[in-house]
């Protein structure tokens, strides 16, 4: 029997890789072949899943920064065979680096982030950074809202009013700016290098059910700032149909606050989808048909994690794969259980603890407690190898019991798909 552990991170508690590391220990005893695969789709706990992964592979390095006023290392790494470099956003200018009291996304920008990239390629050129030629960055997590344009500024991009005088590109001020100057992309810090943004969402930059509207108030916006920041999106959206940066806004990407597309826009990166980055460099390194029981998880689990979230498309890849879905959460509404497929089995942290700040703080110990529940309630006999006891309660002997377990371990669980079309179930 196999059980593939793949859990997206807690916000502000665990990352993937820790509580994939949890549930291995509390399933250590169990007599069944386990997988641990962490995922990341593009936020929070990114370099992490992708040092895991690599096994070895990456070399790290740091680089000091600045956000919203305070100082923090950002780690990079950069895989020597496939020439690629990876970056967090969520590291940099993530939602979690900041205190409740700093979360003022008219007033932050991703300018951190673009200035990173710089410092990244300059030292590629000076110090003889180990040699890559794309930068993948993991786009979500992030505090900002500002279509990206703080990046832009910190890579050569120049916001100027009506009296062609430099507007710094916040929230606040975007209603000021009249036009756009862009960098000499002819510059050797731009040539032969090629940005990948891992969105972690597919929810659109504009119209209804905006990323500014569904993912603004966790960042700290007030109703009426969301509608000054939406104005001012509207208004340097303009600005890019008029200088024939972008052709059609309704196709743009809100991930990460707008810091994807407007990557795009000004430095022609491509953007891919979490769940392409899912498939092509997680799952593709294990065989998903040959999997039983899948234990996978995110912070608070609710009606977006459908837009192109890593738990939300697990469970669309996997529910008619597997036998069950243990979905591990934080939090998970209520409006979304009846969405899920009939053979999710969900658990959420907040059924052991007062709140979800108490929650966040004793995650490790309310995962551990939850693993325990899977296996004392819905893994079967055969998943903890109590072959004997299966044995005496059908009155032969281990072995046989053994013998029984591999030849039905051969069998189609679903031997009505070969007869037709209908959606099977197992037996």
């Amino acid at each position: 029997m196999k059980i593939l552990i793949a859990a997206n991170s807690f916000k502000e508690s665990l990352s993937s890789v820790q509580i994939a590391k949890i549930f291995s220990e509390e399933f250590e005893k169990l007599e069944c072949e386990k997988i641990i695969l962490p995922l990341s789709d593009g936020g929070d706990g990114f370099i992490d899943v992708i040092d895991f992964i690599e096994s070895g592979e990456c070399r790290s390095y740091s680089f000091q920064n600045e956000f919203a006023g305070l100082i923090s290392e950002n780690r990079i790494l950069i895989n020597d065979n496939s020439k690629e470099l990876f970056i967090e956003s969520a590291n940099v200018i993530g939602l979690h680096k900041l205190p409740v009291n700093l979360r003022k996304p008219m007033h932050i920008n991703s300018y951190a982030l673009g200035k990173l990239i710089k410092e990244i390629l300059e030292a590629k050129f000076k110090f003889q950074l180990t040699e890559f030629s794309k930068i993948i960055i993991g786009v979500g997590g992030t505090a900002t809202i500002d279509f990206g344009l703080g990046a832009a500024e910190a890579l050569g991009v120049i916001f100027i009013n009506k009296n062609g005088k430099r507007v710094k590109p916040i929230p606040e001020n975007f209603l000021q700016i009249d036009d756009f100057i862009l960098p000499d992309f002819s510059d050797k810090l731009f040539k032969q290098i090629q940005i990948k943004c891992v969105a972690d969402v597919d929810t659109p930059l504009f119209g209804f059910n905006s990323a500014i509207v569904l993912y603004g108030q966790q960042k700290g916006a007030s109703s009426v700032e969301l509608q000054k920041i939406k104005k001012g999106f509207e208004h340097i959206a303009e600005i890019m149909l008029r200088k024939n940066l972008v052709r059609d806004i309704s196709k743009l990407n809100g991930a990460g606050g707008g810091l994807a597309s407007g990557l795009k826009i000004f430095f022609n990166a491509e953007i891919i989808p979490s769940k392409k980055f899912i498939i092509e460099n997680l799952l593709n390194r294990i065989d998903v048909t040959a999997i039983d029981y899948l234990i996978t998880g995110e912070g608070k689990f609710d009606i977006q994690s459908f837009e192109g979230k890593a738990t939300g498309n697990l469970i669309k890849n996997f529910s008619d794969k597997v036998k069950k879905i243990f979905l591990v959460c934080g939090k998970i509404e209520e409006n979304v259980k009846s969405l899920l497929p009939e053979n999710v089995i969900c658990f959420q942290l907040l059924d052991f603890y007062i709140n979800e700040s108490e929650a966040r703080e004793k995650a490790d110990e309310g995962l551990r407690v939850i693993a325990q529940k899977i296996i004392a309630e819905y893994l079967p006999d055969v998943a903890a190898g109590r072959y004997k006891v299966i044995g005496e309660k059908l009155g032969c002997n281990a072995h046989i019991v053994q013998e029984a377990v591999d030849i039905i371990r051969t069998l189609d669980p679903k031997p009505g798909r070969a007869f037709g079309k209908e959606q099977s179930t197992y037996i």
